[in-house]
This record gives structure tokens, sequence and C-alpha cells, in this order.
């Protein structure tokens, strides 16, 4: 089993994820999100 994994915020660029979840060898793709700093954004 291979998993991906990422982090990120509300001013990161979404197309780095989208790579790794179209052309990686992954089963699983999991982000954790700085929620309180984005939450304080939206």
């Amino acid at each position: 089993m291979r998993i991906g994994a990422g982090a990120g915020f509300s001013g990161d660029r979404i197309e780095p994820a989208v790579v790794v979840a179209e052309r990686g060898a992954i089963d699983f793709l999991v982000f954790e999100c700085l929620a309180e700093r984005t939450m304080a954004l939206a």
C-alpha cells in the first residue's frame, strides 16, 4: 500500500497536489490543512 501525504493552507498552490493525485503511484492521498489560519481568512 502506498500513501501520499501533504499539508498546506489557503495560500498554497493546488497544482503539485493534482500532479501527485493524477500521476503518483499511490493508493491513498491524505492532506492536513492549517485550519486555524484558513478558517480565520474565510
